[in-house]
């Protein structure tokens, strides 16, 4: 015979009733957490509608978090890329080649924020003479830009950048290849070699490494500037940079 067992005594009694009751009180549960979840939506869509101006400050904060974000982003990859900016061997330099401070310019010849600050840096290389400016060929704009830089670039070759760049960079408007090669001439150059370093795949693969630059530090634009190791609005005045200037050697001093 099998042994009697006293349900009640055991505790078995219990048990059997609480597993019974297990499923009846999870799905209690679900609907009662289904519920306050939707009245707490519900509470937040009143409240959203009632107060739409949330809405616009969040956007607004969550816009100054990307756009900071994406600044120190850039920061660290001008960091990271800083021998590249300040030394490349093709890229052609005004100023003081020694100079304490480097300033750098990404630039394209048919932007016309680009034209207004080339006199700027003609201002700050003719007062600064520890000042020096790296100029990165940057065409983005159209395909006469491309040939402009290849241009300047074998300018660049025969020693005549500065005055090659600047006369483009004056008058703007026309950088058809007649004209390219005029400047050349007036500039006493070697006109075949000019044209040589204009076709060269050596001219094409230093403005290659530029574009691969500016992507790389986040320079999506022109006129793109970095002072040192910090990058710089295109907007920024003459003032901005002089302190920017003056802010890096007092620092080199202390």
């Amino acid at each position: 015979m099998f042994p009697k067992f006293d349900l009640k005594k055991s505790g078995l009694a219990s048990a059997l009733v609480f597993a019974t009751m297990l499923p009846a009180t999870s799905l209690y549960a679900q609907e009662k957490s289904l519920e306050e979840k939707a009245a707490f939506e519900e509470a937040v869509r009143e409240y959203l509608l009632k107060n739409p101006e949330v809405i616009i400050q969040s956007l607004t904060r969550y816009q100054e978090l990307q756009a900071l974000q994406e600044q120190e982003q850039k920061q660290l990859a001008v960091v990271d890329n800083l021998e590249e900016l300040h030394n490349a061997p093709d890229s052609p330099v005004l100023g003081n080649p020694e100079g304490d401070v480097v300033l750098v310019e990404f630039f394209d010849y048919r932007c016309p924020y680009c034209h207004k600050a080339a006199s700027l840096i003609k201002t700050l290389i003719d007062e600064d003479p520890n000042l020096k400016v790296v100029m990165k060929e940057f065409p983005i704009l159209s395909p006469e830009s491309t040939i402009a830089a290849r241009a300047a670039l074998a300018a660049h070759k025969q020693g005549k950048y500065a005055e090659y760049h600047f006369a483009l960079m004056d008058n703007p408007k026309d950088l058809s290849q007649n004209r390219l090669r005029a400047l050349a001439d007036n500039l006493d150059m070697d006109l075949e070699q000019f044209s040589e370093d204009m076709k060269s795949t050596e001219t094409g693969e230093a403005i290659l490494r530029t574009r691969q630059l500016a992507q790389r530090i986040g320079a999506n634009g022109t006129p793109a500037f970095v002072i040192g190791s910090q990058s710089v609005s295109p907007g920024t005045s003459y003032e901005t940079f002089k302190q920017l200037i003056d802010n890096i050697r007092s620092n080199k001093q202390s």
